[in-house]
């Protein structure tokens, strides 16, 4: 089942981490955030786990929804609290049908509009067996999961001109001193919009749009969240665009790639670790 959400509903979850001091960030956490990257070519599969949560964001492509499935067995994870779907291009939401179907998943959230590919069909498919409802959103959502606050950002707009990458939902989250942003495949027009919804935030890690694509706004985005780390999701094949690791590379960050090996961040509140498998 399809479901909409606006202010009303969303007001009634939890409120993140807003209007604290950095002090009062720090002391509020209370164990680790970690986030873990996948190296699945030029493709998006995140998961991210606090103390006693899981998120996901985005699957992959078809085949990276094993790859998903594995690493959460590993880590010992029974359940999803939360999947977000930043966008329906094959590369985000390829992975999903295998996912639902393997592992439990107890909500499901996605920008409020209709996918064209297969591997959309077959999500869709795969939550309604599942009985799964999936909330389109429609306004900006808060929720907390133990010490870490997200806030998912929807699209602004019912139609873009470069189709589905800009209705990327915007997501971040705060840990401590530690702030998170990922920006899906926005494009000019959706990263004009993100910078107007975020306000006026810099961020510890940016996981890089669009596979570090470079665009007529890319140098005005990376100059307003001004991240300390950035992830660019890519492959040997498809590598990032040079002009997009010099802006992030003038401002200081410093990058990681995917196409290198699968890349973990781990959140104490006060610094971040970022490790970078070798590449198989």
């Amino acid at each position: 089942m399809i479901k909409r959400v606006g202010a009303a509903a969303a007001a009634l979850l939890c409120a993140v981490f807003t209007g604290c001091s950095k002090t009062e960030n720090a002391q509020a956490v209370t164990g680790k955030f970690e986030i873990t990257f996948l190296k699945a070519g030029q493709a998006d599969a995140i998961v991210l786990q606090t103390e006693e949560h899981t998120a996901v964001i985005d699957c992959g492509e078809k085949d990276d929804g094993d790859k998903l499935v594995e690493l959460l067995a590993e880590k010992g994870t029974e359940k999803i609290d939360y999947l977000f779907i930043t966008h329906f291009d094959k590369d985000h939401v390829g992975g999903a049908a295998k996912l639902i179907e393997n592992v439990a998943v107890d909500n499901i959230i996605t920008p409020n509009y209709e996918g064209s590919v297969k591997e959309y069909d077959k999500f869709i498919a795969a939550a309604d067996e599942k009985g799964l409802d999936i909330t389109r959103l429609t306004e900006n959502m808060q929720i907390k999961l133990d010490d870490v606050g997200f806030s998912i950002y929807p699209p602004l707009k019912s139609e873009y001109k470069e189709s589905d990458n800009d209705y990327s939902l915007a997501i971040t989250a705060q840990h401590g001193n530690n702030s998170f942003l990922f920006a899906g495949d926005a494009e000019s027009e959706r990263l004009k919009e993100i910078v107007t919804q975020l306000g006026k935030n810099e961020y510890t890690l940016l996981k890089v749009p669009h596979h570090g694509r470079y665009n007529d706004f890319t140098d005005a985005f990376i100059s307003a969240v001004r991240p300390v780390y950035a992830v660019i999701t890519c492959s040997d094949k498809n590598p990032a665009e040079q002009e997009t690791v010099d802006a992030l590379e003038d401002v200081g960050c410093n990058v990681y790639y995917t196409s290198e090996g699968t890349v973990t961040t781990a959140s104490d509140g006060f610094s971040v670790l970022v490790t970078e498998e070798t590449a198989e």
